[in-house]
């Protein structure tokens, strides 16, 4: 049963043992309340024991200390995503490195919870058995349980039948059957996150204390990182269109109906373009969430960020910004083995740390993207459910078919008239958690704010910075850089941008990194050194500040501001 006085039917009941909740490293990727077919069909039996599993892969915790429903690894407060931030801890402290450590990785911000120790925090039997798996994490090359999720994800999405010419009950089945596969998909998506704290927390040990900044200069680029294969494919497509004037003309006709003009115009550009949707479309912002967009179903948001990224020069290229990132990768390795001194077993330490945080980020962005792989099949399926009862008058747009709940799919398509005022009502419920002034925090030993307690974001006064400012957030990406700051909120807002600014955002998931490309930095109101977003922008050499409060409500468009991605600074020079 959902708590009392929180929003929604699908919300979730809080846990009592592991009672600290956080938005922080959910915002991120969810940033919007979660649809409730979402919720009911892929995150509450699926997803979260999914999640659970990887823990018990983990040797973090006995199946025992967890509930069966998931709430002690995440929960659904207000129609969003929290995740439990006191099992994280729990793992951190079994593990040897910390509640801190785990903390400064995944859940940056001055106001966090303290953690509470409890009685059976410390297992000596499971500590034992995660030491084993911490010196594994400290040297593997691979994480076979992700390399086997990853054959199993693209055979599922290569295996897709011919969806129009499916019924509306095997469209449910398709969708309905994809869902085992995402929850152990989730076990190697929480081995990776799990195991990515492990190598940072070993550098701050060795040498966090002397240089903070060290920490993400010395991470840098991973790697073969799945999340930012778009980017560098939409850089490729971008410079199509740089250099060719027949194709500049035809963007320069704006993103409205361009598709089309692509179609009729550039045969070739269009074919490349399908291989990409092809390749990259199950991606797409809050892509965590089957009613939410993907480039698939959307294909204008990708020429949007085409569009923008076409007004670069080739020093704007990842691999130029790469080079300029490699170069001070080595100065921070330089001056973290002069910080170890002549301590061999230090040094041989440092070096391993570094190699695996930088393999375990590419191995949690693998994770990641098997499970959204996934989780895709089902969104296109139910779509096509949702589009065909709307052309039947039944619904009033092809999404609403999200707002059902998964044991009202069956009579959905047995008798859809009889939902359709049950889907209104509900989609004006949920569209009514939209742009709520969450609590970063929930405690399950207190009472939950009710509903009606929360302020609306627009409303929500914030003291704007003022020039001369340092605002404080966490490293995420390393480097200095200025530049006139653009305040963007939604992906949609993307055409407002200038190549060149600053971007300053309340959360990015993967399918924002390629506007990366088109900022001279970036600066997030959530998120932290090992979010989704940020391990993508070190790869793409972008100075980065993430975990920055209010950033958004507090800097305006047009600021001058100086991002400092190594120590998560922004300092504001001029309004």
């Amino acid at each position: 049963m959902p708590p009392e006085n929180t929003a929604s039917s699908w919300d979730t009941a809080p846990n009592a043992r592991f009672p600290i909740y956080t938005r922080l490293n959910a915002a991120d990727v969810l940033p919007d309340p979660l649809t409730p077919l979402g919720a009911s069909l892929a995150w509450r039996p699926h997803i979260f024991p999914g999640w659970a599993a990887g823990y018990f892969a983990l040797d973090a915790f006995r199946p025992s200390e967890l509930d069966p429903a998931g709430a002690a690894v995440g929960g659904i407060f207000y129609g969003h995503l929290y995740v439990n931030q006191s099992s994280v801890r729990v793992i951190g402290i079994r593990a040897g490195i910390g509640a801190d450590a785990i903390d400064a990785a995944f859940f940056a911000h001055p106001d966090a919870p303290p953690h509470v120790p409890h009685q059976d925090d410390v297992n000596e039997e499971l500590s034992e058995l995660m030491a084993a798996r911490t010196q594994w994490a400290l040297t593997t090359t691979s994480v076979p349980e992700i390399e086997e999720e990853q054959r199993i994800a693209d055979r599922v999405r290569a295996e897709r039948p011919d969806l129009p010419e499916l019924s509306l009950a095997a469209l449910v089945a398709r969708a309905r059957s994809v869902m085992p596969i995402e929850r152990l998909m989730w076990r190697g998506e929480t081995i990776g996150s799990n195991q990515a704290a492990i190598g940072p927390g070993v550098i701050g040990a060795l040498v966090g204390a002397a240089d903070p900044s060290l920490l993400v200069r010395l991470i840098g680029k991973a790697g073969d990182v799945d999340s930012a294969a778009p980017s560098y494919a939409l850089w490729e497509l971008s410079r199509e269109v740089w250099a060719d004037p027949g194709l500049t003309a035809t963007f320069d006709g704006g993103v409205e109906g361009l598709a089309a003009r692509i179609d009729s115009g550039h045969p070739d550009f269009a074919g490349r373009f399908r291989g990409f949707l092809r390749e990259f479309g199950y991606r797409g912002p809050g892509e965590w969430d089957i009613g939410a967009d993907s480039w698939e179903t959307r294909p204008e948001l990708v020429l949007a960020l085409v569009d923008r990224l076409r007004h670069l020069g080739e020093d704007a290229s990842p691999v130029a910004r790469q080079r300029r990132q490699a170069e001070d990768t080595q100065a921070a390795m330089d001056r973290a083995l002069e910080i170890v001194g002549d301590d061999e077993t230090a040094r041989q330490t440092l070096r391993m740390a570094v190699a695996s945080a930088r393999r375990f980020a590419a191995f949690r962005e693998r994770g990641k993207t098997n499970a959204v792989k996934v989780l895709h099949e089902a969104r296109v399926a139910l779509l096509e459910v949702g589009r065909r009862l709307h052309e039947a008058g039944h619904l009033d747009g092809p999404r609403q078919v999200f707002m059902a709940l998964e044991d009202e799919l069956d009579g959905l398509v047995a008798e859809p008239q009889e939902l359709k005022e049950t889907l209104a009502r509900r989609e004006k419920e949920w569209q009514a958690l939209f742009g709520l002034e969450l609590p970063t925090f929930i405690d399950a030993n207190s009472p939950l704010p009710p509903l009606e307690q929360l302020s609306s974001r627009r409303d929500a006064e914030h003291a704007s910075a003022r020039a001369g400012d340092v605002l404080q957030g966490a490293p995420a990406s390393g480097g200095v850089v200025r530049g006139r700051a653009r305040v963007v909120t939604d992906i949609s807002q993307i055409a407002e941008f200038e190549p060149g600014e600053i971007l300053v955002a309340p959360q990015t998931d993967p399918s924002w990194t390629p506007l990366f490309m088109a900022s001279a930095g970036v600066v997030v109101d959530t998120g932290s050194m090992g979010s989704h977003a940020m391990i993508v922008s070190r790869e793409l050499g972008i100075p980065c500040a993430a975990g920055v409060q209010d950033a958004t409500r507090r800097i305006p468009t047009g600021a001058l501001v100086e991002v400092d991605g190594s120590t998560g600074t922004v300092t504001v020079l001029d309004l």
